[in-house]
């Protein structure tokens, strides 16, 4: 996650949807490669991919509209 915000900031990028995108697909790689045993209902996961589609669906609107 930190490599993802220094990189982001290098490069210097000022939208949130751009580091809300990229820690969302950052987790998820994670997630799949260490595949961590879960007890419970992974909040996480569903805080950063309801934020991401809701992002996705902004963006989508804003095509159509114009």
């Amino acid at each position: 996650m930190s490599l993802t915000v220094v990189s982001l900031s290098a490069l210097h990028e000022t939208q949130m949807e751009v580091y809300v995108s990229l820690f969302t697909v950052a987790y998820f790689v994670c997630s799949a490669l260490f595949r961590p045993r879960r007890r419970w209902f992974d909040v996480v996961g569903m805080v950063l991919f309801s934020s991401f589609c809701y992002i996705v669906a902004v963006k989508v609107l804003e095509i159509l509209v114009k």
